[in-house]
């Protein structure tokens, strides 16, 4: 006899709002209790105020941990969490929001295929000496003077004048 899941029981995944900070503990949670969770990371240099600095996890969605359960099962493991969360509703039908495992795929993919050069956070400091390796400015060298954002860059070029750029990340490299 074929066991044929029905749409009360096929997994699907869903979405937790946690408290700011907390997702992570909320995915080692969840694993504990062997469900199948998602927190979309990347790895950021963070830097101490004695200098010393160590790359860490920081979360792509604040606040935002992805569950993968059985429709029925959602509510009773939201409330065995010993964390403060919550399912994140469809405003438009008032039900708990599901994200499509096609959709969840990709996702998880893109993020897995883009790397260090489509995740990474700045890794320049004011000051630093650079290099445009790609695109219209490919060459251009100069000193790192000011960073707004993730992905413009005031380039100091010489004496004679200051150019703002904006650059991807992936086409600046750091001069030693």
């Amino acid at each position: 006899m074929e066991v044929v899941e029905t749409d009360e029981t096929m997994s699907r995944w869903y979405v937790l709002k946690t408290r700011p900070r907390q997702e992570k503990a909320v995915r080692e949670l969840l694993v504990s209790y062997n469900k199948k969770c998602f927190v979309p990371v990347r790895m950021e240099k963070h830097k101490y105020a004695n200098g010393r600095s160590k790359m860490i996890e920081v979360p792509l969605l604040p606040s935002t941990c992805f569950l993968f359960c059985r429709p029925d099962d959602r509510f009773s493991i939201v409330n065995e969490l010993k964390y403060k969360t919550t399912l994140l509703v469809d405003r438009f039908t008032n039900a708990s929001m599901v994200i499509p495992d096609k959709q969840m795929s990709d996702f998880m993919l893109a993020l897995s295929l883009a790397g260090d050069d489509g995740l990474r956070q700045v890794e320049f400091e004011k000051g630093d000496r650079v290099v445009v390796t790609s695109g219209q400015f490919e060459g251009v060298e100069g000193f790192i003077s000011r960073i707004d954002g993730h992905r413009k860059f005031v380039i100091t070029v010489g004496d004679l004048a200051n150019f703002t750029l904006k650059v991807p990340l992936k086409y600046l490299k750091l001069i030693d």
